[in-house]
């Protein structure tokens, strides 16, 4: 039995920051699953997939208005949604230097923006909804600047917190916290499970980190709630 196909076909859900890379990732085992899909991202990339069960907007995560002409297109097209897949973040190596108004941006850009997001579409996710929330592994913190180490650690308190309010109308949510991702490689060229052993490497695939966050989104993991689940082979 095909327990993803079970737990996903027929359900409707957001994702978020799909330009490239996880989130493209998370795309396409969504659609090979049966779920009907609303991508946005900044660029409006479309993501090299075409389906017809998957719409790609353009929109960006720290400007509500954006996030609700892109919720009015789902209200619209769908009426409510199954899941919500927070994949909002930027990124810069450390560079030994304190910059306040660089922190700003980046809380914006990894905490607001769920934040945002969470709230435009909270209304239209269904009773035993799933919300995931993307972090990073501690992994990628010793190379990172202390703005993003500082800000990507706030997505697991956010998903506590988030998870506690949520629970009495049974939407749970979690967080994926994923190692140095190596892109380079298609989710077709990986599947099913071509995955190289972990010893010795120092990242993980988008299809790793994809099927994991499948999982949060779907029913399977209906006991898992509040949880940051970190996806890096290993490498903290």
């Amino acid at each position: 039995m095909d327990y993803f196909k079970e737990a996903l076909e027929g359900k409707i859900g957001v994702v978020s920051g799909a330009g490239s890379g996880q989130g493209r990732a998370v795309i396409k085992l969504l659609l090979e699953n049966g779920a009907a899909v609303m991508a946005f991202s900044r660029s409006g990339s479309k993501l090299g997939v075409t389906h017809s069960n998957l719409t790609v907007e353009k929109a960006d995560s720290t400007d509500i208005s954006s996030l609700e002409r892109v919720a009015k297109i789902v209200r619209e097209k769908y009426g409510r949604i199954d899941f919500l897949y927070n994949n909002h973040g930027i990124f810069s190596p450390s560079t030994g230097v304190l910059d306040g108004p660089k922190a700003i941006e980046f809380f914006q850009r990894n905490v607001v923006a769920s934040i945002n997001t969470v709230s435009v579409f909270l209304p239209m996710i269904r009773e035993g909804g799933s919300i995931v929330n993307v972090g990073a592994s501690p992994s990628i913190f010793k190379h990172s600047s202390l703005e993003y180490a500082v800000s990507k650690s706030a997505v697991e308190e956010l998903t506590r917190k988030m998870a506690s309010l949520l629970r009495d109308r049974n939407i749970r949510v979690n967080a994926i916290m994923p190692g140095s991702v190596d892109s380079s490689k298609d989710v077709d060229e990986l599947k099913p499970f071509s995955f190289p052993p972990i010893s010795g490497r120092k990242t993980v695939s988008n299809l790793e980190v994809a099927y994991v966050s499948i999982f949060l989104l779907s029913s399977l993991s209906n006991g898992i709630n509040g949880q940051s689940i970190i996806v890096d082979g290993g490498a903290q």
